[in-house]
């Protein structure tokens, strides 16, 4: 008897985590297909030839409270390839007013450490944390800035670098429901971030290829699905550019592609419209001793500073104003802020610029409406990616977890025949 196939286009983390999810359920057949020539998508390493570095996308980060995407990185053995980058609380420095501090939340996610003023920001009030507890009740339609100072020290050193982190998107401007889901997830601030020692590609996209291969998952590269062929309820033809594969009755597909890509092969298919940059700039030098791992900048060039053993990477959330900026020009803008952090030489050290263009889709309330449920309007059809609804913000935890929440529906589908 013929063993019903599932078919993932797209490699990326949703794709990677659709496959590895299904892959726990006996007699099926998975097979992945990825346009391009290596697995990953947007979040994957490339080697820096200038800096000799190997860098990835932007300056990616796991949350220790994101269960979905630690469970998979556990499952596929990757776990031991993250390191935390801050133990002890998150530094932040102001570059207007030169002060510097650590925020140091409480365990477990109670946020009654907002009540010691040794804990939180400088010039910053407990109750000025406390509509946290509200935006966990937002509705759909809420702002941010409705629930949260927009104005004085707690805007520009708690809440503004809140939403430009979580949500890659402006305060004015960003979802409260999406802020309060962030909150949920990072419990309060009690999360401490994880970044791979080798590079997403070495320490998780391959540990996932490798073990997916041993569960018997067909990956296949360079594979462009042009079109599909809907006839009646059900996909009965997948249109890729050199050949088609034609879906029998118990068969499935999961479309784990960007939403444009989604959009362009789905009729009629609702999707975010609105997107926002990215940039991150990895400088080729070890950062001095004692500097923070991880450092928050307010009133800064950049908002984050993250130190490795062999280079400093600076982040700079929704960046679309600095986005065509030359890269001789930005690499050493931002030098200029780094050197005066650090302490290093003005002299510019070898560097890559990363443009993350379309990195996460905007977070305010009309993009977030836009995003499509899992099911569409066939029944063996099934779209996964973090633009996906799940009541999350554009991270990488929603990516892992819309991926498994497909290979949920497409495995209930199959056994439904």
């Amino acid at each position: 008897m013929r063993r019903p196939t599932i078919h993932i286009i797209g490699a990326g983390f949703a794709g990677l985590s659709a496959a590895w999810r299904l892959s726990e359920t006996p007699g099926l057949d998975i097979v992945v297909h990825e346009s391009a020539a290596q697995a990953g998508g947007r979040r994957r390493s490339i080697f820096d030839e200038a800096t000799s570095l190997t860098v990835d996308g932007g300056a990616e980060f796991v949350l220790t409270t994101w269960r979905a995407t630690l469970a998979f990185m556990e499952g596929i053995g990757a776990r031991a390839q993250w390191r935390e980058t801050s133990q002890d609380g998150v530094a932040f420095v102001d570059m207007a007013s030169g002060e510097r501090w650590t925020t140091r939340p409480g365990a477990g996610g109670c946020p009654f450490w907002t009540l010691d003023s040794r804990r939180r920001p400088p010039r910053t009030r407990w109750r000025d944390y406390w509509p946290a507890l509200r935006l966990l009740r937002a509705p759909p339609r809420a702002l941010l800035k409705d629930y949260a100072p927009s104005l004085g020290p707690s805007a520009e050193r708690v809440w503004r670098p809140f939403a430009l982190t979580a949500l890659n998107t402006e305060l004015d401007r960003a979802s409260a429901r999406l802020a309060g889901a962030a909150l949920r997830e990072m419990q309060f601030g009690a999360a401490r971030p994880l970044a791979p020692v080798h590079g997403l590609t070495r320490d998780f996209v391959e540990p996932a290829l490798k073990a997916l291969r041993r569960r018997g998952v067909a990956i296949r590269l360079e594979r462009r699905l042009a079109a599909l062929d809907c006839r009646g309820e059900r996909v009965a033809t997948l249109e890729f550019e050199h050949d088609r594969i034609d879906l029998q009755p118990g068969d499935a597909a999961i479309l784990a592609t960007p939403p444009r890509v989604a959009a362009a092969l789905v009729p009629q298919l609702s999707a975010p419209t609105e997107f926002n940059d990215a940039i991150a700039v990895h400088f080729a030098i070890s950062p001095p001793s004692g500097a923070p791992g991880m450092l928050g900048v307010v009133s800064g060039a950049f908002h984050w500073m993250i130190g490795a053993e062999n280079r400093i990477s600076v982040v700079i959330k929704n960046a679309a104003s600095l986005i065509e900026t030359p890269r001789e020009t930005l690499a050493a803008n931002l030098w200029r802020d780094v050197a005066a952090l650090t302490g290093l030489s003005d002299a510019t050290p070898a560097w890559r610029v990363v443009r993350q263009r379309r990195a996460t889709f905007a977070a305010t309330p009309e993009q977030d409406a836009l995003r499509p449920p899992l099911d569409t309007r066939w029944r063996n059809l099934f779209l996964a990616g973090a633009y996906v609804q799940n009541g999350a913000p554009d991270s990488l935890e929603s990516s892992v977890r819309s991926g498994a929440a497909a290979a949920e529906r497409a495995r209930q589908w199959v056994e439904s025949f």
